[in-house]
């Protein structure tokens, strides 16, 4: 019986022609016997995966395992808060301004807004940590989309 590894010199010929057409470099598969042409090609690959892919993969999982994500977006919607209330402010302005009226801010009306501010915030920075949660366990489970998601929600 003959033994799965044992081949001519032919096939492992084949074989590093298609590691060069997968850009693997050919110059240092031994074609002497299969065997030593598959353990070399392995190596080469597995070397291309550590200088490739790897580097990529340790980035994906250390935003899924860190907190940076999830603290840059905090800051962006402390920004946006502020803006949008500064802008219904104009807006309210100008508004009361067409009629040839001024707002007025009262003490009940300043506590108001300070709450609807607070209740916003809160709001919104909690759907924030869940959406970060969300995709930091897809990155880490390997789920479709990780890549995509992370540059939507990275803001870039």
């Amino acid at each position: 019986m003959a033994s799965i590894y044992s081949g001519t010199v032919d096939s492992a010929t084949n074989q590093v022609k298609d590691a060069e057409l997968a850009h693997v470099e050919s110059g240092n598969v031994r074609t002497d016997k299969y065997q030593n042409a598959l353990a070399d090609l392995t190596r080469q690959q597995f070397e291309d995966y550590k200088n490739r892919f790897l580097p990529v993969q340790e980035e994906l999982f250390g935003l899924a395992t860190s907190d940076k994500l999830l603290n840059e977006q905090m800051q962006r919607n402390e920004k946006n808060i502020d803006n949008a209330f500064a802008q219904s402010q104009v807006a309210e302005s100008q508004r009361l301004g067409r009629y040839g009226l001024s707002p007025e801010e009262t003490a009940q009306g300043s506590a108001n807004k300070g709450l609807l501010k607070g209740l916003t915030t809160a709001s919104i920075n909690n759907e924030t940590r869940e959406s970060v949660d969300d995709l930091q366990n897809k990155i880490l489970t390997g789920q479709g989309g990780a890549p995509k998601s992370l540059a939507d929600i990275g803001g870039k």
